[in-house]
């Protein structure tokens, strides 16, 4: 990258290659002696290299078109809708049964075997309020892209964990994406653009806190200040906004004073996000709160400080160097002999999902909060 942006070398196919396939896990991070911030660098980087990059127009036109597909709302319940229906009727039998398959390059048939499970209508905008009246902080929800389309169910017991605690939640209709698949694809100018319209939503807004639920989500906002220059207006704000921004773990962790009370008598592991472990150094925080859970067997996975192989679109543009690290993976778990896998982060639950389905694994794929709420409520029972 520095010869790069230096001018040492001239970018040919061979540097673009290489650059793609990053996961973009930042694991060089946390390992790296000087504490080199290898996030922007790459960002930078491809911000750079897609200017001179030899693209046809008309490919750039419709990759830009996709990244804006890819954060409207509208766009992304549709397809929930379309993968509900796929699931629902085993398209994906049908399709094997007809051949249709055999048509398609292996790039297609990995992605479809990847297609998620959907669960559960839409997170809606708006308050939900809780019956306890020992708080008085409101809190305000990030509701992101993938997660409320696919896993509504799951966000659900993420608002209802803080309505237990006696918070008010407020899911803001106005809010936009986090701008992380543009940023991670080097389109900083539209990234700059959505960081803006939330830095001066949430602090308009009368939020104690926001919470955010993806792990992915998380690093792009609470790293919002590295998309401006410092002292700038927006720079200030976007401080100001991370100061008040959690992750829903370690806001779990640190507020919840009656553990749950519902045995869950399972073998748990625990897959991190790389955007929780490596960027936000939350590590602890949802080991303990699996832990809170009675009955919970906690198995550590040997490699689970290693990428899952899903990286935001890493497993749509690579495909193949995604499921090789997945397969690793999701070996690993088979050998665990785990009941179930947590997860904090959309994009690990699908790919660590659709990995289970292929090798046929009785490992449940579950976030971190749905195991937790589930022994809420068992434990009212």
């Amino acid at each position: 990258m520095k010869a790069t942006i230096e001018d040492q070398i001239v970018p040919d196919q061979n540097t673009f290659l290489h650059w793609d396939r990053c996961i973009q896990c930042r694991a060089c991070e946390p390992a790296c002696p000087s504490g080199v911030n290898y996030g922007v660098l790459i960002e930078s980087t491809k911000e750079g290299i897609n200017v001179v990059r030899s693209k046809s127009k008309l490919y750039k036109f419709i990759f830009k078109i996709i990244l804006k597909l890819a954060i409207s709302n509208r766009f992304i319940n549709f397809n929930s809708y379309i993968f509900r229906i796929y699931k629902k009727f085993n398209l994906s039998n049908i399709f094997n049964k007809l051949k249709i398959s055999r048509f398609l390059p292996n790039s297609i048939k990995i992605l479809e075997s990847m297609i998620p499970n959907v669960y559960g209508k839409p997170l809606k905008y708006g308050s939900y309020l809780t019956s306890n009246s020992l708080k008085k902080e409101k809190l305000g929800f990030f509701r992101g892209c993938i997660m409320p389309g696919i896993h509504g169910d799951n966000m659900r017991a993420s608002v209802n964990l803080l309505n237990l605690l006696g918070y008010d939640v407020t899911i803001p209709e106005s809010q936009v994406c986090c701008g992380s698949l543009n940023s991670h694809n080097g389109d900083m100018a539209t990234t700059r653009e959505l960081a803006k319209s939330n830095i001066d939503l949430f602090l308009k807004a009368d939020y104690k806190y926001l919470i955010i639920s993806a792990a992915g989500c998380g690093t792009r906002i609470k790293e919002y200040s590295q998309l401006f220059e410092k002292g700038s207006e927006y720079w200030d704000k976007s401080i100001q906004l991370k100061n008040k921004t959690y992750d829903i773990h370690e806001f779990l962790f640190e507020n919840i004073k009656t553990p749950p009370r519902g045995v869950i008598n399972k073998n748990v592991g625990y897959q991190p996000a790389c955007h929780l472990l490596n960027t936000q150094k939350i590590d602890e925080p949802p080991i303990e709160l699996i832990k809170m859970v009675p009955g919970i067997n906690f198995i550590p996975i040997p490699s689970s400080n290693i990428c899952c192989g899903a990286g935001g679109a890493y497993s749509v543009t690579q495909p193949k160097w995604s499921k090789m690290v997945l397969n690793k993976k999701i070996n690993e778990i088979k050998d665990s002999h785990l009941d179930i896998i947590t997860v904090s982060n959309p994009g690990c639950f699908i790919q660590l999902q659709g990995g289970a389905e292929m090798l046929k694994l009785k490992t449940e794929v579950m976030y971190v909060t749905d195991l937790l709420y589930n022994s809420y409520i068992k434990g009212e029972d």
